[in-house]
């Protein structure tokens, strides 16, 4: 029993498609590098099933940099975008604040006026 080639390439291109999409972005949560190469692979399977290799080869490198550039920029953006805005609308922020002024208690060590 011998598996369609075409369906080898319409399976690595849904994997490609969802580990693209739902795959975090954030350089905390996993790793990207992998998580690139994975897809890369991916897709240049999905292409090489579908087309010759004259055809193949420039297709699969310019969507892999398509997509691995792609997720390269909507993470740094989501990161801007969390650092310099949306933490500020978050309750856990100001609590955190508020509690750190009120107890005292920062893990970071404070500077006094005669350490300079």
């Amino acid at each position: 029993m011998t598996i369609d080639p075409k369906l080898i390439g319409i399976i690595a291109g849904i994997l490609a498609a969802v580990l693209t999409i739902y795959m975090p972005v954030s350089k905390r949560r996993v790793n990207q590098t992998l998580i690139s190469i994975v897809i890369a692979v991916l897709i240049f399977v999905a292409v090489f099933a579908f087309f010759q290799i004259e055809l193949a080869l420039p297709i699969a490198l310019g969507a892999s940099i398509l997509v691995v550039g792609a997720r390269l920029i909507l993470g740094g953006l989501r990161s801007a975008i969390y650092h310099n805005f949306t933490r500020y609308l978050r309750r856990d922020y100001w609590q955190r604040k508020v509690g750190q002024s009120i107890i005292g208690g920062s893990s970071r060590r404070r500077r006094r006026r005669d350490d300079y």
